[in-house]
């Protein structure tokens, strides 16, 4: 399984960041680092595995 990268903006004070995560693992709510607030996502990337054998999984 591929690997993904969120864009992520806090729609309270407008901090940008980014978040890798593991398709095998639960995808949770993003806290913003300035206003602790929940962050939206902008944008999601899937990236191919680098293995052949993670592929055949």
């Amino acid at each position: 399984m591929a690997d993904m990268m969120f864009d992520l903006v806090c729609q309270h004070c407008g901090r940008r960041d980014q978040r890798r995560w593991e398709t095998r693992k639960s995808v949770a709510v993003t806290f913003c680092p300035t206003c602790k607030r929940g962050m939206s996502v902008v944008g999601i990337a899937f990236f191919v595995p680098s293995h052949p054998e993670q592929a055949a999984a």
